[in-house]
């Protein structure tokens, strides 16, 4: 072999040599990336977390809630055996405490927050398959109550009770027998033993936040109320609901009733300014003076005869169906009237009568459904005002039952809306730059107002 067949023959496998290396590279494979993160999902905690959005959750649809960590609440016995004063009956359906809240099931209560630069949101959610929105609702001869033997129910007495959720906080060094708020929560704020215990600190300020199915909710607010040493009172301003009540006590009967005119709300812009229509059969609003006897009223529903086909207490009987459902609030005065006059088979018996019977008698009949006990106004203001809510039991998804209602939705969601800083001195501050850190109770009411569940102490932690 040549001298230059040599070098030609070195320089090929060079050549080769180089190809193959560049081949290599040229094949060489990507390494895999690395895993995605999982997606965040709900997970509980063991204080309620509040972490910053730029985002206003203010729906209870809200993205955010998706993902929101929850606390878990274990709901326990708080208050029980506590009774009403006379003439409020049939009002403590969460007397015997968990055993009676939700038929003795567990209400599941689960609570979830978030925050922005202007305001702190709540959702609350737990599990109640009844919904109870009327409280105090006046009847005339209505039942008695079991746990009240010794009352009578004769005449115009104060029965139903609404479903609540209430908040508590400190404002200042609130404290009781029981202890301080920082060791045993709200119980700072009650004192007394059995049917005389009240909510009340023996010193020191309590913020109470209430949200009432039957006269705070339709207006889509929440009760603000302030505790101290003198008792327990809605914060300053124009209040949200007031007693339909005509003369000083829970037997005195109704002072007002529908005037006939639609029942529009609109709750607050921040929560979503959503138009509402009150159904009359639960909620009062516009109202006129009630006029007509109903000692009368029911005389001459018997001596009519009336009673032959609808019953004594208009409960049905052989000629005819009940009468005492909600119906009968669900129609002005004058409306109702008119119906009468066109239904043939009455002429007989509400023809002959006088207008002042006639009254008398849609009174009683008004009374034996229940009319409100409450008046709504729609132009609350004032630090009274202070909370939004948005709940998905509205007033135009009740269900027309005699006074208690299945729970279609099958639990309660209430997302609950309240500026960090109102400056109100009746009001708790979430001064973030002072504490992250606050202490609340939490307490649900089952057809009751007394009486309840939940934990008298839980934190809530901003992050």
């Amino acid at each position: 072999m040549t001298k230059i067949n040599k070098i030609l023959l070195l320089m090929f496998g060079i050549v080769l040599l180089v190809v193959a290396s560049c081949q290599k590279d040229y094949n060489y494979s990507i390494p895999p990336a690395p895993p995605k993160a999982p997606p965040k999902v709900s997970d509980s905690s063991t204080t309620l977390e509040a972490y910053f959005t730029n985002t206003p959750p203010n729906t209870i649809n809200a993205a955010y809630w998706k993902t929101a960590n929850y606390l878990q609440v274990n709901s326990t016995t708080i208050i029980k055996n506590l009774l009403y004063g006379d003439g409020l009956l049939n009002m403590t359906g969460t007397y015997n405490g968990s055993t009676d809240f939700n038929r003795g099931g567990n209400p599941k209560l689960s609570i979830k927050a978030a925050y922005d630069n202007t305001n702190l949101y709540i959702l609350a959610e737990w599990y109640d398959s009844t919904v109870n929105p009327s409280q105090a609702s006046w009847l005339y001869e209505g039942d008695y109550d079991p746990l009240k033997p010794t009352e009578v129910s004769t005449g115009w007495t104060s029965q139903r009770n609404s479903d609540k959720l209430a908040l508590a906080f400190e404002i200042a060094n609130a404290s009781s027998p029981a202890g301080n708020f920082s060791s045993v929560g709200c119980q700072a704020c009650c004192h007394g033993s059995g049917n005389s215990a009240i909510m009340s600190p023996t010193s020191g300020t309590v913020d109470i936040w209430n949200w009432n199915l039957a006269t705070s909710s339709p207006l889509g607010l929440m009760h603000d109320l302030v505790s101290t040493s003198a008792g327990l009172v809605n914060d300053a301003g124009t209040p949200i609901a007031t007693r339909n009540v005509a003369g000083s006590t829970d037997r005195s009967g109704p002072a007002y009733e529908w005037n006939g005119t639609d029942q529009t709300v609109t709750s607050p812009a921040i929560a979503g300014g959503k138009t509402s229509l009150l159904d009359p059969a639960f909620y009062l609003m516009n109202k006129t003076p009630m006029v007509g006897s109903a000692v009368n009223g029911r005389a001459v529903y018997s001596s009519q005869g009336c009673n032959t086909c609808h019953g004594d207490n208009g409960e049905g009987g052989s000629g005819g169906g009940p009468i005492n459902t909600m119906s009968q609030n669900k129609k002005s005065r004058s409306a109702y009237k008119a119906a009468m006059d066109n239904v043939p088979d009455m002429s007989d018996y509400w023809g002959p009568l006088s207008a002042s019977d006639q009254d008398d008698v849609v009174t009683y009949l008004r009374g034996l459904s229940g009319v409100p006990g409450y008046v709504l106004n729609s132009s609350a203001s004032g630090s009274t005002t202070d909370i939004s809510v948005v709940t998905n039991v509205t007033p135009s998804n009740i269900s027309n039952a005699m006074f208690v209602s299945t729970n279609h939705h099958s639990k309660y969601q209430v997302l609950i809306i309240r500026k960090l800083k109102t400056n109100n001195a009746d009001d708790i501050q979430f001064d973030l730059t002072a504490s992250k850190i606050y202490n609340f109770g939490v307490a649900l009411m089952d057809n009751d107002g007394k009486n309840h569940v939940g934990s008298a102490k839980e934190i809530l932690t901003f992050k």
